[in-house]
């Protein structure tokens, strides 16, 4: 069995992208289970899905700790600590990164046992959908390319099958299949051996549980105001900016926010609260002087 575990952000396409992966495989004559993992966040929140490719039949079930594959739409979340992105990996792991940094420099800065593959799947996107943060047809490309034994014919049935489900038009269709054809072939091809031991999956002893009352499993909270110690700020794609010289202070963004992240300053004018600002960027277009700029969280260092 392969193990495959994918890391990005919701509206990424992470979990189509598990999706993608995992019927390529199956058209490919594996057994193959995907399925995401998030709550009830909003977009920009960190997601992980999951792949098990194997020549029998997966039996395992639940997250991957001990991924085979680790898969990185969003580079940001590296630095993440919450996002848990390298934890349950080995040497052994084949690590991918969504980046515009070479191998070399992506291993010494976030001090990855091995030498990561990278690709800047987000140029790619940009250039057939003009979309550079809907990774989904790229990743599982890239997906399927490390892993081996699936072949690109496989993988384009895979995302017909897939994304015809989206109502995409037949040119947004063909700009998918150009994008997962060059990711794919941009990449390595590992052809990784299937591990030995998914020939059986049994419980080693009964597990009984104890009936106990409701009211025990019940979340209580007793601390006020703990909210704020969560800093959901890692949670943006986009930042909002504020170009002082032009904002004459209108306090429409503070007004606007629906996070309360914005507060006026001595002076009246509106300061964001970047710890826990998500990246709506509803400031940005209620502005009526447009003085707050759109700029995109690319990487998490320069």
């Amino acid at each position: 069995m392969l193990r495959i575990r994918l890391h990005g952000r919701g509206g990424q396409g992470i979990k189509t992208a598990s999706q993608i992966l995992g019927t390529a495989a199956h058209l490919a004559g594996f057994q193959a289970q995907d399925f995401p993992l998030y709550g009830a966040e909003r977009r920009g929140a960190p997601i992980t899905a999951y792949a098990r490719v194997s020549k029998n039949i997966v039996l395992e079930r639940g997250a991957i700790a001990q991924p085979d594959i680790l898969l990185i739409g969003d580079e940001t979340l590296l630095s993440d600590p919450l996002a848990s992105v390298t934890e349950g990996t080995e040497s052994s792991t084949l690590i991918f990164i969504n980046s515009r940094h070479p191998s070399p420099d992506l291993k010494k800065h976030y001090q990855l046992e091995s030498l990561p593959v990278q690709l800047d799947i987000s140029g790619l996107c940009q250039k057939y959908i003009q979309k550079p943060m809907i990774l989904s047809t790229a990743l599982a490309a890239v997906g399927v390319r490390l892993m081996g034994h699936i072949g690109l014919h496989h993988l384009l049935k895979a995302i017909r099958d897939e994304l015809g489900q989206e109502r995409l038009s037949a040119d947004q269709l063909a700009n998918n299949l150009k994008l997962a054809e060059e990711a794919f072939q941009k990449v390595p091809s590992f052809d990784l051996e299937f591990r030995k031991f998914d020939d059986g999956f049994s419980a080693s002893h009964l597990v009984v549980l104890e009936r106990r009352p409701p009211v025990d499993s019940v979340p209580v909270i007793f601390a006020t105001g703990n909210m704020a110690l969560r800093k959901t700020g890692n949670w943006r794609t986009h930042r909002p900016v504020i170009h002082y010289e032009e904002c004459n202070g209108c306090a429409i963004c503070y007004a606007r926010c629906p996070e309360g992240d914005i507060r006026m300053d001595a002076n009246e004018k509106p300061v964001i609260d970047y710890d826990h600002c998500k990246g709506c960027l509803i400031c940005a277009t209620e502005c009526p002087k447009h003085a707050i700029e759109i700029i995109r969280e690319v990487a998490s260092w320069n």
